[in-house]
Formats: C-alpha cells, sequence, structure tokens
C-alpha cells in the first residue's frame, strides 16, 4: 500500500500543471512509438503509404492536446519529410514542397521549445550561427534541416531560395559535428545530396558530394539502401558517371529485404526508386 502510495505521489509530482489531456497524451506516447517502428520494418510501401497520413493526422490532434511536447513535433517533422520524398515527391513536386516546409514547421518548433532566440534563423548568416552554437536538440535540428533542404532542392528555379542554401548548410554542417552517424549516417547523406545535386553554377561541389556518400556508406555498412539511391541520383548523374549509377542502383535491388529490418520501409522505398531511375537511365545519360 505504501509503495502504491508512492508510486500515485511520484507521477503526480512528475506531471504537476499537467491537464487531464496533456497526461493521456504522454501516457499513450509509447503505443505511438511503437506504432512507428511498425511501420518503419513495413515491407509493403502501397499499404504504409496509405496508413502514413492518418497517423500523422492522429499526431496533430495530440499536438492540439499539447502544443509544447517535443517528440510529438519532431516526429510529425520525421513524418512529413518522409512522406514527402518517399511518396510524393516524384509525383508532385508543389504539393511535396507544401508537405517539406510543413515539417520545417514543426522542426522549428521542436527547437523553439528548448531555447531561447531560434527566431535568430530568420535572421543573416551570422544570427543563425549564433543560434547553431548554443543549439543542442540534435533530433530537431536534423529534421529542421532535411525538411528545409529538401524543399530547397525542389525549388532551386526561385531566386528567393537562395537565401536558405547557406542557413541549409549551415544546420547540417552543426548537425554532423554533433553525431555523423545520426539517423543511419542522415548528414553524410543529405550533404552528399546536397552538393551533388546541383550544378557547380548553383553551388554544387561533386567532390564534397563523394567523399560525404563515402562516409555515409562506410558508416552504415551499405545495408541502409538510401545512401546508394541518393549517391546515385545525384552525384553520379551530375558527373555523367553511367558506370557508377547503375553499380549503385544494381546493388540496391539485388539486396536481401531484411537487410536492416528496422528500415524495412525505407529499404523498399529505395528499391522502388532504384527501379524507376534505371529506367530512365537513357533520358538522364
Amino acid at each position: 500500500m505504501i509503495r502504491n502510495t508512492i508510486g500515485f505521489l511520484l507521477v503526480i509530482f512528475v506531471f504537476h500543471g499537467c491537464t487531464a489531456r496533456q497526461l493521456a497524451v504522454k501516457f499513450t506516447l509509447p503505443l505511438v512509438e511503437d506504432q512507428q517502428a511498425a511501420l518503419l520494418e513495413e515491407e509493403d510501401p502501397v499499404l504504409a503509404e496509405h496508413a502514413i497520413p492518418a497517423q500523422l493526422k492522429m499526431l496533430e490532434g495530440f499536438l492540439k492536446a499539447d502544443g509544447g511536447d517535443v517528440r510529438l513535433l519532431n516526429r510529425l517533422a520525421e513524418g512529413f519529410c518522409g512522406y514527402a520524398f518517399s511518396f510524393v515527391e516524384d509525383k508532385d513536386k508543389v504539393r511535396a514542397s507544401a508537405l517539406y516546409l510543413r515539417g520545417r514547421r514543426y522542426a522549428r518548433l521542436a527547437l523553439e521549445e528548448g531555447m531561447d532566440a531560434a527566431a535568430g534563423l530568420d535572421g543573416n548568416l551570422d544570427e543563425v550561427e549564433k543560434v547553431l552554437r548554443r543549439a543542442a536538440a540534435l533530433p530537431s535540428l536534423f529534421w529542421l534541416g532535411q525538411c528545409w533542404g529538401s524543399w530547397v532542392m525542389l525549388n532551386l528555379d526561385d531566386v528567393a531560395v537562395f537565401a536558405d542554401i547557406s542557413k541549409v548548410e549551415k544546420i547540417m554542417q552543426r548537425v554532423l559535428q554533433m553525431d555523423p552517424s545520426y539517423h543511419y549516417a542522415g548528414p553524410h547523406m543529405f550533404l552528399g545530396s546536397f552538393y551533388g545535386g546541383r550544378t557547380r553554377l548553383l553551388g554544387g561541389n561533386p567532390e564534397k558530394a563523394r567523399r560525404h556518400f563515402e562516409q555515409s556508406l562506410a558508416l552504415t555498412k551499405n545495408r541502409f539502401l538510401l545512401n546508394q539511391v541518393m549517391y546515385a541520383r545525384t552525384y553520379a548523374v551530375q558527373t555523367q558517371d553511367r558506370p557508377l549509377f547503375e553499380t549503385l542502383l544494381q546493388e540496391v535491388l539485388r539486396a536481401p529485404a531484411d537487410i536492416l529490418p528496422g528500415q524495412r520501409l525505407a529499404n523498399q522505398v529505395a528499391k522502388v526508386k532504384a527501379k524507376k531511375l534505371l529506367e530512365s537511365a537513357d533520358e538522364l545519360f
């Protein structure tokens, strides 16, 4: 009885100030994490494509009850970014752009929950660097850069976007400094795509791109197949290296479905994208 009373008092102490709705969200979040893990392990991309929007709307509903929950905000940023990249970008770039901006907004909110004056991100490059020197929220920074950078890459025909390129680069360099292996070498894959997906005239840098992709492949032991897809889609196409393009994508198609069980969905998406890229090779080279 005493132990139960102490446990009850601890719960009250930990959640002091929370509303009933906020408490409900906090106790439900472990189930949400399990659902997220199940989606990431899904082997059928079509099933996942139809399931993810419902999950995102559910998380947005939770956010109405607890708008300051950083875990929710980061999950929404990751979810909108991943959904746009996996299922929308290749079919509807305008809609994908809107989804990336939605994800960026949630990542920005998550970052602001953990620090003051994140509004410096709206300022010049010096102000952005000041924010980044103080920022320590790795997931929020990563998804901020990922969503923002993906939006930039879809809108390079808009001159106004060029003001954002250096900011995104600084954000992901900060993430790289904090943990180069984060999210399956995500900082390296992002920077490889960022430098490799643009011509030199637009700020691309093939040498930097190749180095980042080699690092991402080494860190993941070639098991996170989107690394190979992005290497082929950006660097190999920009440098017109068709043998490398075909080698990377064939490696993706040959890889076992369970090469990385916790990211089975991402790897299945990689296989779909690899097949489409190979079918478009004559147009790209």
